[in-house]
Order: structure tokens, then C-alpha cells, then sequence
């Protein structure tokens, strides 16, 4: 059986999500996204205390989700080159599939509206990068670079080709798209 106090929660999220992403920070009161969600206001509170709050939760989860979807069958691969081309795979899928939540990570990842708490914790969902792509700089595989600088590059590439791929017209259009997009991102980051 589902749990109604979950079932509230998760309807003020999914709400907030799309209006966040429809009216900005400023155009989504709280009243609206209780009423959309339908809860009353004073329900809303009581899951989240302020909007800020509602950001930084809506934040955490979606960078969670994010990492979980770009991990996904990385273990199977051999190389740094073939788990990045992985990743990179799975991070286009994800983002096809899910444009809100990559609307609202362009809106609100360098936003005052989102704690610095929560960005260190989001920005920690992605260790595994930074791992992978210090393990290519000892192996020689990867430019011997300021890694954060090279994962900031990989996912500004990504956020493209992931825009770029969401307007492809047929499946075959954007497999070309994503496959010419992943050897581009490979090209700058290879020694």
C-alpha cells in the first residue's frame, strides 16, 4: 500500500518541477505549486519550509538520478575511453528523456536560489567522473589537465549534445548526432 504523506511529497516535486521550469523562481509561488500539486498550502510547508528548500530537494534528487542513469553499465567496460563513451551514452539517454529535469538543472545549477549545500552534495553524485578521468590522466589516455576543468568541459559538451540530440528527427539522425557528439568530446579530452 502507498503511503499518502509520500504520495503528497512526491506530487509537490513532480509540480514544482514543471512550473519551476515553465514560470522560473519568481513566476512559481508557493500557493500555486500547492494548489497545482493539490495540497494545501500549509502541507506544502510541512514537507518543505521554504521554497528555497523546495529548490535545493528538487536539485539533490535530480542530480542523484542524473548520476545514477550516467553509471549504468560502466563496470562492463574495459578502457577509460569506453567507460567515458558509456557514460557519455547514458547521459544523452537520460536527458532525452527526462527535458524538465534538464531545464532546471540549466536554470538553477549556478543559482542563488540553490544552497551551497546542496550543490557540494549534487556536485558529489559525480565523484566517479572525476575518478575515471584521473585514472586516463595516469594511464596517458586523457590530457594530464586540471581534471575539474575537464569534467566542467565533458558536461558543458554533454549539455549540447544533449539539446542537440533531443531536436534530432529520426532515431538514425540522432544516433549520428550522438556518435559524431561522443567522438568530438573524446577527441578533446584524449593525450
Amino acid at each position: 500500500m502507498r503511503d499518502p504523506a509520500t504520495d503528497k511529497q512526491e506530487a509537490i516535486l513532480r509540480t514544482a518541477l514543471t512550473l519551476f521550469t515553465e514560470r522560473g523562481f519568481f513566476g512559481t509561488p508557493t500557493s500555486l505549486i500547492s494548489k497545482e500539486a493539490g495540497v494545501a498550502t500549509g502541507t506544502l510547508f510541512f514537507y518543505f519550509r521554504t521554497k528555497e528548500e523546495l529548490i535545493d530537494t528538487l536539485y539533490r534528487r535530480i542530480k542523484e538520478d542524473a548520476a545514477a542513469a550516467m553509471c549504468r553499465g560502466i563496470e562492463k567496460e574495459k578502457s577509460v575511453k569506453a567507460k567515458l563513451y558509456r557514460i557519455g551514452l547514458n547521459a544523452v539517454a537520460w536527458g532525452t528523456e527526462h527535458p524538465e529535469k534538464i531545464k532546471f538543472m540549466e536554470q538553477f545549477a549556478h543559482s542563488q536560489f540553490v544552497s551551497t549545500t546542496a550543490q557540494e552534495e549534487g556536485m558529489s553524485r559525480f565523484l566517479f567522473l572525476m575518478d575515471l578521468i584521473r585514472e586516463g590522466i595516469l594511464q596517458g589516455t586523457v590530457k594530464d589537465l586540471d581534471p575539474e576543468l575537464l569534467v566542467s568541459l565533458m558536461a558543458s559538451s554533454m549539455s549540447g549534445l544533449i539539446a542537440k540530440a533531443s531536436s534530432a528527427a529520426t532515431p538514425s539522425e540522432r544516433e549520428m548526432i550522438v556518435a559524431q557528439g561522443l567522438d568530438f568530446i573524446w577527441d578533446g579530452l584524449k593525450a
